[in-house]
Parts: C-alpha cells; structure tokens; sequence
C-alpha cells in the first residue's frame, strides 16, 4: 500500500471574488466551504459510551514508512470539538493550522500481522492532562468491499463524511479506557443477526477517506498573483496559521480552467478546481480532492449542480467518492455581495445527516480573506 497520511484544509472562500486585487494582478477563484480532508491507509473508530466526554476515537495509521505516522482523534461530545494527537511535528502543524486543538506525543500501537476475525491492535498514549488513554480494537469481521461506504455520524454535531473502501466491524472486547473509566463498544444492532453476525459499534477500514465540514476561522492574504491567465501561472497565499498554499493553473482551454492547489502542511495531497471565467469573474463546476500518488483511484469530489458564481443564490453540491455513484449531497444558499458573502450550508442527504448545517461568513479587505464559519442550528 502506497504512503498516504495526509490532511489538506481547503479555505473553499464563501466569496467569488471577480474584483482584482490591484489593476495588474488577478484574484484566485474560490468557493464557498471550509473543507478539512483526509486519506490514510489505514483507519479505527470506535463509538463511545456515555462513560467518557468524548462520543468517538479515531486511529489513522500510516506504517509503511520507516517512521510510522499516527493520528489519533478525539471527538468532544457536547462541542463535536476534534482533539488531535499525533507522534509527528507535520500532523500536528497541521492540525493547528486548521484551528484545532492539537498535542504532540509519543504513540505506542500495536498491530497483528494479518487482518482475521479476532485480530487485536492496542493504543496507548498519555493525554495533555497526564491520564493515560488505552485502546483495544478486536477485529470483528472480514476486511472486504462489503464494508465499502459512509459510517453513519448522526451523534456528531458538524457534518463529517467517512468513507471507506473496504472494511470490517469491530468484534466483542473491543473498549477503550481513560484513567480508570472504561467504555465497551457497544452491538451495532442495526447491521447484526443474532446469532449468526454480530458487529459491535467500531470499524477498521482500508483507504478511508474523512471530509469534515468545520466551524471555525480561517484568513488569506494573497501575496502574489498572475498577471495573465496562462497555464503554469499561480497564486501565493500565506495563511493566518503558518500555512502556505500554491494555486496553480495547470490547464487552459478556452474560458475553462483546471487548477491545481497544495498546501505547506500537507504535500502529499493536491486539490483541483475545474473553473470558468467570464469577463472578471469565476464560475466553479467542480473540486476534486487526492492523495499526490494514485489520486485517480483514491479521490474524492465535490460537484456543484449550478456553477458557483458570484451571483449564485442556490446551489447544490454532490459528493462522491473515486468512481462510486454520489454519497451525500447539500443545499447551499448565498447572499451578500461579492466583498461580503454569506452561505449556508444544509445537508440533505445522507439520512442521518440531514439537516446539519454551517453558515459560512466571508469578508475581504484588499488582498486579505477571511471566513468565520459557524454551526447552524
């Protein structure tokens, strides 16, 4: 398996911004999200009682380098707050960068050497307030593409897509401990029979792919910008985190564009934007999300039904992952003018996630971008 243990916050700008920057310079195309992405290899979730603070834990394991990358997240239970831990200075600039709470530590997993019904993998770390944390994770069924698709995150406030392209659930024993608190994985009822099958609420899954719809605050400030529209041409943005990021035009036919984004914190991801222009503004069809290796295989979408432009008042993004049928869908709502937009995101697909939504606020002053995105209840 290829090395994959990226994160790549996309600041998708709710603002269009057709004005240039200055009477030389172009402004960059944006949509309208805050997009935190992710691919691993590998990837545990457990679902957690009310025993703990916390309604769900999260390994995303990268072990086919010779440091091996560990990624361990926290999901506060009242907030939907994302608490990372990770043994890498990257991961954790990472995390930072997008406005999370994040720690550096040292990480002990243990895994088996093969993925049977009744493997075992361990965790242990220590938390920021010295508790040690404990993890047992038994392999309750198959790996296959059977368990291919979304993991169901109703209890999770912000909209947040787990994908997975082969799994397996979690077995009986599998329970996490903090301090001296512990919390069983509880039956998945709604995908046992009794007494032939049955999944206890965790999953291991292969490939997995997370795309998180965030609150929080992001800024750009545009230091450099093309002058002409011509591929091999990009934009520099420093973010308001340390970050960095390169918008690069990498293919030019007619009034369509296709560009090419990476991030400082996550090079072993890229995201692409197929755009329009006309006269001096935007239009966006298409963001498409990937690892930098084999990003044709393991990718993930986000199609908009009425190009995003800045004179959009309703939309709706379809989400697909690789070459599958869409796995969820929004409705997206705009208003404001191009300086000042305001969109609201609403789910309506899948189920379970129906009805969570973000407001997304933009403001710009001269070559500065900032959004506030906010829960909408």
């Amino acid at each position: 398996m290829n090395r994959f243990a990226h994160t790549l916050t996309i600041g998708l700008i709710a603002s269009l911004l057709a004005a240039p920057l200055t009477a030389q310079t172009i402004a960059p195309p944006t949509t309208g999200l805050l997009v935190q992405y992710q691919y691993w290899p590998v990837q545990y979730v457990q679902w957690i009682g009310t025993e703990l603070p916390y309604s769900m834990i999260e390994l995303d394991v990268d072990a086919t380098a010779k440091q091996p990358l560990y990624n361990v997240i926290l999901t506060d239970r009242s907030s939907g707050k994302r608490i990372v831990y990770a043994n890498s200075d990257a991961l954790v600039a990472n995390a930072k960068a997008q406005g999370e709470e994040a720690y550096q530590t040292q990480i002990a997993f243990d895994a088996p050497e093969t993925t049977n019904v009744g493997a075992t993998s361990t965790l242990r770390l220590s938390l920021v307030d010295g508790k040690p944390l404990q993890w047992r994770f038994v392999q309750g069924s198959d790996i296959s593409e059977q368990g291919a698709g979304l993991t169901p995150l109703p209890q999770v406030p912000v909209p947040v897509l787990a994908y997975r392209e082969q799994a397996a659930v979690a077995g009986e024993g599998t329970a996490l401990q903090i301090g001296d608190k512990v919390s069983t994985a509880e039956v998945w009822t709604e995908i046992s029979k009794p007494p032939y099958f049955v999944a206890y609420h965790g999953a291991i899954s292969l490939s997995a792919h997370m795309t998180v719809l965030v609150p929080g605050k992001q800024t750009w400030t545009v230091v450099s910008a093309p002058t002409d529209l011509k591929a091999g041409q990009s934009w520099e943005l420093d973010g308001d985190h340390g970050n960095h990021r390169t918008l690069r035009i990498t293919r030019v036919e007619g009034s369509k564009f296709v560009i090419t984004g990476s991030d400082r914190f996550a090079t072993r991801t890229a995201f692409t934007m197929d755009c329009k222009r006309t006269g001096d503004s935007w239009s966006i069809d298409r963001v498409r999300f990937a690892p930098a290796v084999d990003g044709e295989k393991h990718f993930l979408a986000m199609t908009f039904t009425v190009p995003l432009t800045g004179s959009s008042a309703a939309s709706t993004v379809d989400i697909s992952v690789g070459r599958k049928a869409k796995v969820a869908s929004a409705n997206l709502a705009l208003s404001g003018s191009q300086e000042d937009r305001t969109v609201t995101l609403r789910m309506q697909t899948p189920t379970w996630a129906r009805g969570k939504g973000l407001i997304e606020e933009t403001t710009t002053d001269a070559a500065t971008l900032t959004t506030v995105s906010k829960l909408s209840h």
